[in-house]
């Protein structure tokens, strides 16, 4: 059975008042769920870490939410990342 990878929130994001409620991985997937309390937009990068916290790989999505919005944003990694070296994933800007 693999190890669930952890997904958090950079400074960046905590920043602009967005929390995540949930999250999924799934290989090179990772879904998040997140809401705004104030209006947002930007370029939402999430970045694979390895157990060292080096970055090993980056997706990225367009951020666009509404006050008090919500939705549910997928993050999809390139097939060259190696899904077995991540340890962790973390949302920025």
């Amino acid at each position: 059975m693999e190890k669930e990878k952890s997904v958090s929130l950079g400074a960046s994001v905590s920043e602009k008042k967005i929390s995540m409620t949930s999250t999924n991985v799934e290989g090179l997937k990772v879904d998040v769920y997140l809401i705004s309390e104030e209006a947002v937009e930007g370029e939402l990068l999430a970045k694979a870490l390895n157990a060292s916290g080096m970055e090993i790989g980056r997706a990225k999505q367009i951020l666009a939410l509404a006050k008090d919005d919500a939705k549910l944003f997928s993050f999809s990694f390139d097939s060259n990342l190696d899904s077995d070296k991540v340890a962790k994933y973390i949302l920025d800007f």
